[in-house]
């Protein structure tokens, strides 16, 4: 069973690493990708948003992709980098492990999500795409910044906001 045409319209997506697993977004709903980036504590926002950036005088949430997917978090010290991506009519930023290549995925290739996806991560995942050693997993970005999971900032590891992109010096 092929998922439907109309949801997977590019051939070219963005690769990015998230806990290990490779993700896709489509070229066309990426702006740019950032490095050490400095980002400002946003108080009492959901858990997935670890801040705002400033981008040339724009304001975009950060989302990290971990907390919003429910990955376990980062190693200290361990490098992220920033995506901007569209997302309806404004832009958001979304911090990810690492960026892979830009891909031809062609739309005949792409399947619906497996029945054994864990619920919480199927309305993020648009199909899944088999490549030569991996899966791509196609990210729907407008499913992201939602707060249907938001929690009030508690005391956990989580809660605690830095200035910087985890991972970086302050």
């Amino acid at each position: 069973m092929k998922i439907e045409a109309a949801k997977v319209d590019s051939g070219k997506w963005l690769t990015f690493w998230l806990a290990g697993e490779l993700f896709g977004v489509r070229v066309e709903d990426v702006q740019e990708v950032l490095m050490n980036q400095p980002l400002t504590a946003v108080p009492l926002a959901a858990d997935h948003i670890v801040g705002l950036l400033n981008l040339r005088g724009q304001i975009l949430q950060a989302i990290d992709l971990r907390r919003r997917l429910h990955f376990p978090p980062r190693e200290p010290g361990q490098q992220s980098s920033l995506m901007v991506v569209k997302q309806a009519d404004n832009f958001v930023s979304l911090l990810v492990d690492g960026i892979g290549d830009v891909l031809e995925l062609p739309p005949e290739k792409w399947r619906p999500p497996p029945d054994t996806l864990a619920q919480v991560h199927r309305s993020f995942v648009l199909g899944i795409c088999p490549i030569e050693k991996h899966v791509v997993l196609g990210l729907r970005v407008e499913s992201l910044s939602g707060d249907s999971d938001y929690a009030p900032l508690r005391e956990s590891p989580h809660a605690q906001r830095t200035s910087s992109l985890p991972g970086q010096e302050n």
